[in-house]
């Protein structure tokens, strides 16, 4: 499925109540507990924060643990549904902020809040431009820390993708190469703290922290 088709899906009740029922199944707990235990690293790291965006926000999967860490959390997506879905299901953490934006178009000024947080959102754009595209808005709107996912060109799993692909299998992943990515961070002025893989097997997802050096 293209990004473009996700979007009309998330764009209407019926899908974000979908995406919202993906997280309550057995995998994607099993995920998102080891997405919380390294963040929660990633945290003691960066200690508190005065302010952060989260896109896509989606149905506010982490609003409560940003919350947490940050004094104040704005929200940003492209579905205005999966923002409305975030009060309903959350009243109880609001936000100073929600605008519907995309994550390779920011609508927010440079180095507008201490910390952007993006999870899950650059293995479904296909095109590679718009890939690093959304590394650099990141960084661009961060002031001090940067915290995203992305699916690593030299995991396994990735590779194992690209070997089907050429045997008429599923598509290639949509990734990034680590060393790409790094270059894109010290481009922009970040170091890079850490950037574990979500599973060493079955997953090539990486997780990743940056620190604006100046």
């Amino acid at each position: 499925m293209t990004l473009q088709h996700r979007l009309q899906e998330y764009a209407s009740p019926e899908g974000a109540r979908e995406y919202l029922e993906e997280y309550e199944k057995a995998h994607r707990k099993w995920s998102d507990r080891r997405e919380r235990r390294i963040l929660e690293r990633f945290f003691v790291r960066t200690g508190k924060v005065g302010s952060a965006l989260d896109l896509p926000c989606g149905f506010g999967r982490y609003l409560g643990f940003l919350r947490e860490h940050a004094g104040q959390v704005a929200q940003s997506d492209w579905s205005g549904e999966m923002m409305l879905l975030s009060r309903r299901l959350f009243p109880e953490h609001p936000v100073f902020g929600q605008v519907r934006g995309s994550g390779s178009a920011m609508p927010f000024r440079d180095r507008a809040v201490d910390l952007v947080f993006s999870m899950r959102l650059n293995h479904h754009v296909a095109d590679p431009a718009a890939r690093r595209a959304h590394v650099d808005e990141i960084l661009r709107v961060a002031r001090r820390f940067a915290v995203f996912s992305y699916f690593d060109a030299g995991s396994l799993k990735a590779r194992i993708r690209r070997w089907r692909a050429r045997s008429g299998g599923k598509r290639e992943k949509n990734t990034l190469a680590r060393t790409e990515v790094r270059a894109l961070a010290a481009a922009a002025g970040f170091v890079v703290h850490a950037d574990p893989m979500l599973f060493a097997v079955g997953s090539g997802h990486r997780l990743l922290l940056a620190e604006r050096a100046s």
